[in-house]
């Protein structure tokens, strides 16, 4: 099929490569390609391409491409963007004069996972247009889910990376506790993921990315910022309190600043770690019980943070139960959401995981936010 893909970074440039050998005939157009490399503007690249791909770094620049889509108009747009329903709504409005089909549909699971062919895609829109164009999409994703109605794949996509950053962070900030107080890093995850504390992010991340010092998960701190503020915008559009998602976002922006844009978002642990001072910590911590106190702090941070995410999953509209399937097959899963949110929040370890990374020095904005909100 001959098809167009605008934005060829990292994640564009490994889909570009899949979709070629796949056997689909690909124009490229983005402006920072050397020259011969790219089309000359949006409008060549997509005039004769039965599908045209949108790989962008966010909505505006979505938006932006409004007029060479509208000069072209492309049968089929699938934009892969992580955006904003609403400005999938606006685009969606302009091109169906046109006789243009758009569908959002964001993806999951790197820069690693687009090389392998194994992203997730959360597609919004009509559903006999996904199904026509599955077979395309499967070239670079093998889990293609329909998520709903137009701008829900992009709400899904932004709902569930909020859900990795809290793991993300969370994880980080225990197992710097743990190693801070003397237990061996390994033991630690070892132990969140024989427990409730499991997520993607500890079964992954943390044994690939994080123990081996690598941080090369494939995606930067700058989209996980850009990321939580799509979700806040959602929240905050549907009157939705985001109280976890506001203190998620103000730490991520932090986190971001000290380890730079640019940076795999993995480093948000060697930031934590950074910042614990090298003195022992104030009062022993190998007690087997403090480490199954990690981890029950660990699972009620992922319990709070899957709670407040759904309840704006339901303002937005989105069926509960579809967006939990499609988190439980992404990075935002967690034992809370595979459970479907089962279980309580445990108070009581929280302060007490607090208690100990305060003791030893650890930056830890997430597990003490979590704490203040179990207790209020």
């Amino acid at each position: 099929m001959r098809v167009a893909l605008a934005g060829v970074g990292r994640m564009g440039s490994a889909i570009a490569g899949r979709l070629r050998a796949a056997g689909h005939r690909v124009a490229l157009y983005d402006p920072a390609l050397p020259a011969g490399e790219s089309a000359p503007s949006l409008a060549a690249a997509a005039r004769r391409s039965v599908i045209t791909f949108l790989c962008l770094p966010d909505a505006p620049a979505v938006e932006a491409s409004l007029p060479g889509l509208s000069e072209a108009a492309p049968p089929i747009v699938i934009d892969l963007t992580s955006s904003l329903p609403s400005t999938t709504r606006r685009m969606a409005a302009a091109l169906a004069p046109l006789g243009v089909d758009l569908m959002d549909c964001p993806l999951s699971g790197g820069v690693a996972g687009a090389r392998a062919g194994t992203l997730t895609a959360m597609a919004g829109g009509d559903r006999d247009l996904l199904e026509r164009t599955r077979p395309v999409l499967a070239a670079f994703a093998s889990n293609v889910r329909w998520a709903g109605p137009l701008g829900s794949g992009h709400a899904t996509k932004a709902l569930n990376n909020a859900l990795s950053a809290a793991s993300l962070s969370a994880t980080s900030e225990m197992l710097v506790t743990g190693a801070a107080h003397g237990m061996a890093e390994d033991t630690v995850v070892a132990a969140f993921n024989a427990s409730r504390a499991r997520s993607q992010n500890s079964e992954v991340k943390f044994p690939r990315d994080v123990l081996t010092r690598t941080y090369g998960a494939g995606f930067t701190a700058a989209l996980m910022v850009k990321d939580l503020a799509c979700a806040l915008t959602i929240a905050r559009g549907r009157g939705a309190p985001a109280r976890f998602l506001a203190a998620l976002a103000e730490a991520w922006e932090e986190a971001e600043e000290a380890m730079g844009p640019d940076a795999d978002f993995t480093r948000i642990h060697a930031v934590i770690e950074s910042r614990r001072p090298p003195s022992p910590p104030s009062r022993p911590g190998r007690d087997p019980g403090d480490l199954a106190t990690l981890c029950r702090a660990l699972a009620s941070v992922n319990l709070l943070a899957a709670t407040e995410i759904l309840r704006i999953t339901e303002a937005e509209g989105l069926e509960r139960e579809r967006v939990l399937s499609i988190v439980n097959t992404s990075t935002g899963r967690s034992e809370a959401t595979r459970s479907g949110l089962a279980g309580e929040v445990d108070a009581a370890a929280l302060r007490t995981a607090l208690d100990l990374a305060e003791a030893a020095g650890v930056w830890t904005p997430v597990t003490a936010f979590a704490t203040v909100l179990a207790a209020s």
